[in-house]
């Protein structure tokens, strides 16, 4: 029980960080999970696994909820970009 919840602070934690990285206004942050992941943890799966197979599914679902992060994150972020640049615009 006290490890479920560890890992559940765990993953929370994981989901907070990429949020609050992906709303940095320098692209790279945002992108330094989803790297670590996909050096770290898919040699790793592929070493255990022997190869793709449905384990893989698994492995590369958290990497795409941490792309899907930094996507809507950025998304919101080029979004108001583009309003400031209207407003100046408005303004001249």
């Amino acid at each position: 029980m006290i490890r479920i919840l560890i890992m559940l602070i765990v993953v929370i934690c994981v989901l907070l960080l990429q949020i609050v990285l992906s709303k940095t206004e320098s692209r790279i942050p945002g992108l330094i999970l989803p790297a670590v992941m996909i050096v770290g943890y898919l040699p790793f799966m592929y070493a255990i696994t022997g190869g793709p197979n449905v384990l893989w599914l698994v492995a590369v679902l958290p990497i795409a909820l941490l792309l899907l992060i930094y996507f809507l994150c950025r998304g919101k972020f080029r979004k108001r970009k583009q309003m400031e640049k209207m407003q100046i615009m408005d303004l001249e």
